[in-house]
């Protein structure tokens, strides 16, 4: 096997099924975590800046991904609110590990729903000091400019139908997602990430640009009155992005509704210019995204984030 595929770390079990892979490095003793999550499809070992990433990071931190039931293909039968509760656990074990180190969540696409789910949803969790959203696109926008409008609003009622007949905890026929988003999903979880209008009420449909300020309050601005710091990266060059979304003011409205609401919005926080959706260009891109990232998480280890 090709060393560029592997890593060097540890395999944490932190649940009984459920597992993280903490990279490690020579020379360092982390009291603090950076728990990382992917969007759809991914798993472990699987975004292009992983290996990058937990090298940059400043040497009290460790990288670690965390494994979800949603990894991979699970995505299709899994949701926003057990991802949560499972990252819940995932950082509970590692305060029970490290119960003096600081802990932050990172996302990339669909796991930017995971954080910020985190960071608002109601309920009580296991603190966190932070958030990092690379590439929190809509999923909703994404597919829609993916799916001929025709068989996408048919999906759509498919799948609302069978929510009717009590059956949206059963898979939609494969030629409705296997084809184009790479696994099987019930309809249940198609409801959420379509989002149908005009309510568009889909648990995962967090960031599309036509939502209302309404909206966006009740997760920015709740992630706000946790606290917590947080830092949005938004590739510039993202293909998941409709031509017509000006990135700049949807970031804005993200940004200010944390604000009003209490948050600490970090320097740096905004559009990564040249960025694609996993920020898969090296060279300059990927060192300014390891720079705001590093110096977020500097910032946050020693109580001195500098705000936006």
């Amino acid at each position: 096997m090709s060393a560029t595929l592997q890593a060097p770390g540890v395999l944490h079990r932190y649940t009984n099924r459920l597992v993280a892979f903490e990279h490690t490095r020579d020379g360092t003793t982390p009291q603090n975590t950076l728990l990382f999550v992917g969007g759809l499809n991914e798993g472990l070992l699987t975004i292009p800046y992983a290996r990058d990433l937990a090298a940059a990071l400043p040497p009290s931190y460790s990288l670690v991904e965390v494994l979800l039931s949603s990894a991979f293909s699970g995505w299709g039968h899994s949701s926003i609110s057990q991802d949560v509760e499972e990252l819940g656990q995932c950082v509970q074990y590692f305060q029970s590990l490290r119960p003096n180190g600081k802990i932050v969540l990172m996302g990339n696409s669909t796991g930017c729903q995971d954080v910020l789910g985190y960071l608002s949803f109601e309920g009580s969790r296991p603190k966190v000091e932070g958030g990092i959203l690379q590439a929190a696109v809509s999923d909703r926008e994404a597919m829609e400019m993916i799916y001929p409008q025709d068989e996408y609003e048919k999906y759509n009622k498919m799948a609302q139908r069978w929510v009717k007949e009590g059956k949206g905890d059963q898979m939609l026929p494969n030629d409705v997602s296997l084809p184009i988003l790479g696994a099987r999903v019930t309809a249940n979880r198609w409801l959420s990430l379509a989002s149908p209008g005009p309510e568009h009420a889909g648990e995962d449909d967090m960031f599309s640009s036509n939502l209302g300020d309404t909206r966006f309050q009740s997760t920015f601005g709740m992630a706000g009155k946790r606290g917590v710091a947080l830092m949005i990266l938004f590739s510039g060059n993202d293909a998941f992005v409709p031509k017509t979304v000006d990135k700049e003011a949807l970031v804005g409205r993200m940004e200010k509704a944390f604000v009003d609401g209490g948050g600490r919005l970090a320097k740096g926080s905004g559009i990564l210019p040249g960025a694609s959706h996993t920020v898969r260009e090296e060279g300059h891109v990927r060192d300014e995204f390891l720079r705001r990232v590093r110096r977020f998480l500097q910032g946050v280890a020693e109580g001195t984030i500098e705000e936006k």
